[in-house]
This record gives C-alpha cells, structure tokens and sequence, in this order.
C-alpha cells in the first residue's frame, strides 16, 4: 500500500512540477504582429545597435573576408527619391535547368530560383531512385518543391527568394530585386529557355548594370549533372569599387508537401557553422523580441534576476565566423559554403498562419542571408536531400574544387548525444541498406535488422532477467530485514548478523545490477531509432499496407492506426512477462498499462518504419522473454510438514528498549 501512494504521491509530484514550471517560466509570447517589423528592424539595427555591425566588420580578417560583407545589413526594399531608375528594357524570362537529380527555375527578374523539385536521389550504389512529395500516393504522385510560395498574407518586402543579391542599400536591394538581369549563352537570347545539364556542368551568368547607380552586378550558377552542389560567383561593384553582398539561402527550404509539422517533422530553421561549432537557430527564436542567451540565463529571466537583451523582431543577427550556413528542415536542405570565414550571417522571418484540415498552424518564412564574396570567387551553395552520404560526398567536392574541408553531414540533426547517435546511426544505416538490396524491400530489412539486434542483446536480456527475479524472490525477505532492524539497538548482538545478511541479499538481488544490461543497449537503441528518422531511404518506400515507412501510418476507417495499436499491445504483454524487482501486483499491473499507453499517446503520428521496428522489438523479446523464464524457473518448494513448520517457526523479536 504504501509503494502505491509513493506512486501516486510521485505522479502529482511530477504534475505539480510541470504545472508549476509553466507558470513561473511561462514560454516567451511572440511578439505582436507589425507590418512594419521589418522596416523597423532596420531603423532599430541602424540607429540602436550600430556597435554589433561595427565590430563585426573589425573582426574581420583582410585574409578571410575579401569585402565588408558583414555590413551589408539588407533593408526593406523601399524605392527611394532618387536616383531616378534606369527604364527597365530587359525583358523578364523564366531560364528552367533540368538535371538527372532535380529541375530548377530561375526568374530573370532578379535572377532568383522560383522552384527547386527534387526528382531523384543517389543511392550508394550509383543507381538512382526517384522521391515524391509529402502526400504522394502511386497513382498520384505530387513533385517535391523545396521553394516556399509567399503567402498573400505576408508583404513582398518581408521575404526573399533564393539566390538574392541583398547589399543593405535600399535603393540599390530594390532595383536588384524589381528589375531583369540580362542571361549569357547558353541560353536563348529571347523567351523562355530550357538548360540540360546531362553530361558535363554548365553556367549561367546573369548580369545587371544600373546605371542610375552605376553599380554592375554579375550572378554565375554553375550545375552539374551529377550532384546537389552548385557554385555561385557574385560580382557587385559600384564605380569599379567593390560593394558587400549577402546572398539568400531559403525562405523554409523543404519539402512544401508537408501538411503540419510535429515532434518527428520539424519546420524549416536555420542552422550555422560558427566558429567551429553547428548551431541551429529556431525561426520563433528569429521571431522574437529578445536574444537568446541560454538556458541559465533564460531561467534567471524569468523568474526577474536578469535582464532580457532585446533585439529587433524577425532579425537575428549571428555573432562569430561563419563556415557554411543555411536553412532546412527534417529532410531537406539549403546550406551554402564560404571560400573562407566571415562575418555578418544574418537570419530574417516572417510569419504566416497556416491551414489545414481546419486547425491553424502558425508558420515562419525563414530565410538566411549568408555574406559571401563580391570579387568573383566562388561559394558552394548545396540543395538538396539532407542524406549523410550525399552530404558527405558534397563536402568531398566542395574540397576537390579548391573549397575549404568541411563536415557537411553536421547538417543532420541527430538530437542529443549527437556524436554518439551519428557514430551508430551511420553503420546501422549502412546494414538496413544492405539487408534491402537483398530482400528488396525496407520493411524486411527493418524487421530482420531487429531480429538481429535483439538477438545479438539477448545474453544481457538473460542476465537481466535473473537478477529481477533475485530481487523479485529476495523482497519479502528484505522488507522483513528492514522492519527488524528498525527497532534495534546499537548494542544489540543480533544487529550485526542481520546487516550482514541484508547486505548478502543486496548483492545477490540488487535491482540495479538487472537494469545495467539494459542500460549499456540504451545508446545504440538510441542510435536506432535515430536513423529510423532521419534517413532519406524510407522516404515513400512501402510495406504491406504502408505507403511510406517515414510517414505516420495512414488511418483505418478514418480513426485509428493499427501499428501503434498492435505495438501498445504487444508491450502491455512484454511488461507482464518481464520480471520486476517490485513484489506488488497491483503496481506492476499499473505499470504494465500506464507505461505503454503513455507510449501509444507518445508514438501515435511516428514513422510507420520506427512503428514497425518497436512492434518486431516486442514480438522478439516477447519471444526471448518465453525462453529465458522457461529456461530459469525453479523448482516450486512443497508445503511444509507440520513438524517442519513447528521446527522453523520464527522467533519473535523481543521488543526495542526505550
């Protein structure tokens, strides 16, 4: 009775803890929309923080950074008085790329990608396999866009679009982003025209010369057929003087199929290589009104001890060298890498609400602003799926081409203890790949993959077991102990024998020693499921009734799904079997049933894949779990004889003296 109010008592607790967290440390309310954030932010940075800026350009090493690119802080694009615009003469084209592996669209009219489809990803292998959006179903099969549509909502002075050339000057931003850039061969010289890329890299080169301003600038993209990664060559000068430049990577690269994003998609943020280290930058932290400092002191914020450090909303600007940096999302991404570091990264947002199957989700347009070099020399600008051999295999050319050495699969988020979760998720990936070549199919491979895990795991399932049924036999007689012991005097001569004899049983029955073995599985289990959700190879591959192991199954009669059912079923059966160290039946049935439906509630919109691999987990220690208590059961003692009772009837204790 009493381990069932301990229960009970640790519930509340933990209720009253999470109840109590939210109210003293409520999460940061998002900041009222405003039209004119984005004017306003700039007027704010320009005026209120110029320091930031200023010393950002200081840091800047003349070897590193060819131009003062960290100062180019774009603005909102607002025509100004004067100079008088040149008369737009060029006329406005739609130049569509196709490769083997996607089909780009840029607009002449600031020479920006308006679409970006993803049509085949690279196995190992060599072959190629073709990709889909989110939705896509055989018979309908939808293109996989990683370019945003800007919602009506959001005001075309609050957004971007891929490959922009923003350089802070208002006047200048407007006329790079509202007029046409003139486009080289090999491109038609009018109309719109089509590139094949099949055999060998082609460039495109788009040039603009305002002048109004006498500024030139020139944009060259070079694809290749055989690879995500493109090189972009920037040149901005007014005057034959160079001018600093960002370009845009994003808005919210990913897969716009995506009807909500939950704990296993995660929307469109930015990420960074700074000074060394990969930082991800969520869009509500761009979006709110005060810089992000860190958990102590995000902590020491709200409860009044510290001072929240504003900043401008929807612009965050990222302090530190940058390497690469970019925007993605669960499975996608666009990073862009830089000849060498610089300064002056910088990540703007908008926000947007979204609709579907009548709910609404709040949605941001993140886009990062990445300096690069107006000279001529080249930056890497990668597209595509977040795949660690592709992403390997870029970061190989980016250095084969005279780029720096970079580690491009940290774009993939593997969540904590990530370094350990790469290090097993990266061969586990490579045998679930081997064991589909030979089966033809990602859902055998999953469930052989498992078999074997849980069989290779099954000696320490073993040595678990037993040391919880130790325990399990050796609790009444240690409650006994313990009530024994509580009325003893220091000086009692029986004291001593009984500590020994708990301290015996401890040994022999310490509940702990049965959960090790399944502590040292905790990480590559970890690791499991990890690449389970992060890989690109599940994307749209079926199995029986599943139409993509890396979605949420598909509901059954409009309301329920069957793995997760089948998986809260299968473990309310193992949690039974499995031995436990507490003797209490009433507390083990309630955590045989409070723990998987905790689970159900957790796993119900998982990856049908990582449904799939719990469900065969389950099944195969369900199995195991048969053997080994059929393998160590113990003879049942026959009831003793009444003279055998007699004999070793126990002795009552005397009393403790006061």
């Amino acid at each position: 009775m009493k381990s069932q109010q301990r229960f009970i008592f640790a519930l509340v607790a933990s209720a009253a803890v999470l109840i109590g967290w939210n109210y003293f440390f409520p999460p940061v309310p998002p900041p009222p929309p405003n039209a004119n954030a984005n004017v306003n932010a700039n007027q704010q940075v320009a005026q209120a923080s110029p320091q930031s800026t200023a010393q950002a350009s200081a840091q800047v090493s003349p070897s590193t950074t060819p131009q003062p690119a960290a100062t180019a802080t774009p603005s909102s694009a607002q025509p100004a008085a004067s100079p008088t615009p040149t008369p737009e003469v060029v006329q406005q084209r739609k130049i569509r790329v196709v490769t083997p592996l996607y089909e780009a669209t840029f607009d002449t009219r600031g020479a920006v990608a308006t679409s970006w489809i993803v049509k085949q990803v690279k196995r190992s292998d060599g072959t190629l396999r073709k990709i889909y959006g989110e939705g896509s179903t055989r018979d309908n099969p939808k293109p996989l866009e990683l370019v945003t549509k800007r919602p009506e909502s959001v005001a075309p002075e609050k957004t971007f679009q891929p490959y922009q050339i923003v350089t802070g000057d208002a006047t200048l931003d407007t006329t790079l982003a509202g007029n046409n850039f003139k486009v080289a061969a090999p491109v038609s010289e009018s109309g719109d025209a089509t590139v094949d890329v099949t055999s060998a890299g082609q460039s495109i080169v788009f040039t603009l010369n305002d002048s109004a301003t006498g500024t030139d600038v020139t944009k060259e993209i070079t694809f290749f057929p055989d690879r995500y990664l493109t090189e972009v060559k920037v040149k901005v000068a007014r005057n034959n003087q160079a001018l600093p430049a960002k370009l845009a990577l994003g808005p919210s690269i990913g897969d716009q199929g995506i009807a909500y994003y939950g704990f296993y998609l995660y929307p469109p943020e930015g990420l960074a290589m700074i000074n060394g280290e990969t930082r991800r930058i969520p869009s509500l932290e761009v979006h709110a009104d005060r810089r992000n400092t860190g958990t102590i002191n995000w902590m020491l914020e709200g409860i009044g001890l510290k001072s929240p450090v504003p900043k401008p909303v929807d612009q965050e600007v990222i302090d530190g060298q940058v390497q690469w940096a970019g925007v993605d999302d669960t499975y996608f991404g666009m990073v862009g890498v830089l000849a060498k570091p610089a300064t002056g990264l910088e990540y703007r947002t908008a926000a947007y609400e979204h609709k579907y199957d009548g709910n609404t989700e709040q949605r941001f347009l993140v886009t990062g602003l990445l300096p690069v070099p107006t000279d001529g020399s080249k930056t890497d600008i990668y597209v595509g799926p977040k795949d660690h051999r592709l992403l390997d295999e870029a970061s190989a050319q980016v250095k084969q081409t005279g780029g720096p050495q970079v580690d491009l699969g940290e774009v993939i988020n593997y969540g904590f203890l990530g370094g350990m979760r790469r290090a097993l998720a990266i061969p586990i990936l490579w045998a679930i790949e081997k064991l589909q070549r030979m089966t033809g199919s990602y859902g055998v491979a999953i469930i052989l993959f498992t078999v074997f895990i849980y069989s290779l795991f099954m000696p320490l399932k073993w040595v678990s077991s037993r040391k919880m049924k130790k325990a399990q036999k050796y609790a009444p007689r240690m409650k006994e102990l313990q009530e024994k012991l509580k009325g003893m005097k220091q000086t009692d001569p029986r004291l001593k024998e009984l500590q020994m004899e708990q301290l015996r049983l401890m040994k022999e029955a310490n509940p702990l020693g049965g959960c090790l073995p399944l502590l040292i599985q905790m990480p590559f289990l970890f690791a499991l499921y990890t690449a389970l959700t992060i890989s690109i190879d599940f994307r749209q591959a079926s199995f029986l009734w599943i139409p993509d192991l890396s979605a949420p199954e598909p509901y059954l009669l409009g309301f329920i799904r069957t793995l997760p059912v089948l998986f809260t079923a299968s473990m309310i059966v193992l949690q039974l079997l499995t031995p436990a160290p507490s003797a209490d039946p009433l507390q083990r049935k309630m955590m045989a049933i409070g723990m998987p439906l905790f689970m159900l509630y957790i796993l119900w919109s998982a990856p049908s894949g990582l449904l799939l691999y719990w469900l065969v987990g389950n099944i195969v220690g369900f199995s195991q779990q048969m053997i080994i208590n059929r393998l160590t059961k113990e003879p049942e003692e026959p009831p003793p004889d009444e003279k055998t009772a007699k004999k070793n009837k126990p002795k009552k204790l005397k009393p403790a003296e006061a």
